[in-house]
């Protein structure tokens, strides 16, 4: 109790600097926000990027771009923390940005597939079910069913991550992209 009476000692103590403190932290949050908006969107790095234009079409052609609900899953949403972890989400998407960057100009031949794989690979089944939260909810097959218990208990074990049974699904293999 000691030490919540000297912190609200130190603020009465220093009441001009804490709220010059306070209101310099929540400029630079709405800034930051605001200066990361047209960098989060699908169609920035789709549209912007040119190794990233057959995941950006192939997302538009996926369930998760088009559906028959109206809704529609951003490239962030799956492929960095979630905005609700502020800080993680930030630095992820800074140390995501300054990779892509490099490689996209001192990189060397972008190959599609290896990439894919590499993402894939360590791809967390946590991003998917925090929208996919209900799947023992829904009607499914009793293998379906069976899977999805061993996916939520052991989410990121390998052969039960959702991106076993469903690698294409945020990205749909169409002919006119990808020569199978």
């Amino acid at each position: 109790m000691t030490i919540i009476k000297n912190i609200f000692a130190g603020i009465k103590k220093h009441k001009i600097p804490f709220i010059l403190g306070f209101l310099a932290a929540v400029a630079f949050y709405f800034i930051v926000d605001a200066a990361m908006k047209p960098f989060s969107t699908s169609q920035y790095c789709g549209t912007n990027c040119h190794e990233m234009n057959t995941a950006y079409l192939s997302w538009e052609l996926s369930v998760h771009g088009a559906n028959s609900h109206g809704l529609q899953t951003q490239c962030i949403d799956c492929h960095l923390p979630p905005k609700s972890e502020y800080i993680n989400h930030l630095v992820s998407k800074g140390l995501t940005g300054i990779k892509d960057s490099y490689v996209h100009h001192f990189g060397g031949e972008y190959d599609v597939e290896a990439i894919k794989k590499e993402v894939v690979e360590h791809f967390p089944s946590k991003r998917c079910l925090r929208c996919h939260n209900n799947l023992l909810g829904k009607p499914g097959s009793p293998g379906a069913r069976t899977a999805h218990i061993s996916a939520i208990n052991d989410a990121d074990k390998e052969g039960t991550r959702c991106v076993d049974c469903h690698e294409n699904v945020g990205h749909e293999r169409h002919s006119k992209l990808f020569s199978e």
